[in-house]
């Protein structure tokens, strides 16, 4: 599975306090690099960057962020901004020697299409397609599995392999609904058996806003999603459990040949403790 870590996002608060924003404010390097290695090392795939809360100067904050996570791991990074301007400072600088970026994200959203496709294409970049159009964000399943259709049309008739490809369904909070995670779920399953080769991602942590205990609904709905076909995921790497459930899912539902990345995290004592 795909993980792509969440922690460098300033939007997350800490015991209610802006730590992550006020780091980026202060460019403290050290509190990122360390940050990035964490989560590097406990599993992350990608390392997500986000200073989408900061009122200005995003562009030049995401310029410095790549910088101090691609100094700090050899790790691609995952691009999370609806900014084009920040986008592309931030790509301007990035190494491809960590390997191919995630741009997170693309919609069907006219002016969101028109000035992100284009980085797509010319830096062969994987792309998290998030299924919201120009009506806005619908709470409506099958609204939402349309525009996910029509996104995976779309990029493909732009020359975007299926494989690049990573739908996000969007992920509510149960709070709103007792249906949102079966719907969510449908939605997995639907893409997945309709287009054979694309992927599809979630934010899962949305799926608790609100909510008390939350890593005990992040953890299970992991194990569910999994079950339909998820196949990345923006979570935190450092929850030692959610991790281990992953690889324990991964053997369960057959992606994991023999068992065996599941058997080597056990004997690098991965799953001492849980």
């Amino acid at each position: 599975m795909l993980i792509v870590g969440e922690r460098i996002n300033t939007s997350r608060k800490v015991k209610g306090e802006p730590v992550i924003e006020q780091a980026v404010i202060n460019r403290d390097e050290k509190f990122f690099a360390d940050l990035a290695r964490a989560q590097f090392e406990a599993g992350a795939t990608y390392i997500d960057i986000n200073a989408g809360t900061l009122t200005s100067g995003e562009p030049e904050a995401l310029e410095w962020l790549t910088q101090v996570v691609q100094d700090a791991v050899d790790a691609p990074i995952c691009f999370d901004t609806p900014n084009p301007m920040a986008l592309e400072s931030a790509l301007a600088v990035y190494n491809t020697q960590r390997g191919r970026p995630l741009i997170n994200s693309i919609t069907a959203e006219t002016l969101r299409w028109d000035a992100t496709l284009p980085f797509v294409v010319q830096y062969k970049a994987k792309v998290i397609a998030l299924a919201m159009d120009d009506t806005g964000i619908q709470q409506d399943p099958a609204k939402r599995l349309s525009v996910a259709q029509s996104l995976i049309e779309k990029l493909t008739d732009a020359g975007v392999p299926l494989d690049d490809i990573y739908v996000d369904p969007l992920t509510f909070p149960i709070g709103t609904g007792s249906d949102v995670g079966i719907a969510m779920l449908d939605i997995i399953d639907k893409l997945m058996t309709q287009y054979p080769g694309v992927h599809t991602i979630a934010g899962i942590s949305n799926i608790s806003h609100g909510m008390p205990a939350r890593k005990l609904l992040n953890q299970a709905m992991t194990v569910l999603a999994l079950g339909k076909g998820l196949a990345a995921a923006i979570i935190d790497p450092n929850d030692r459990y959610l991790m281990a459930l992953i690889f324990a899912s991964e053997a369960l539902l057959g992606r994991d040949e023999y068992s065996m990345n599941y058997i080597t995290k056990s004997r690098e004592g991965a799953f001492e403790g849980l």
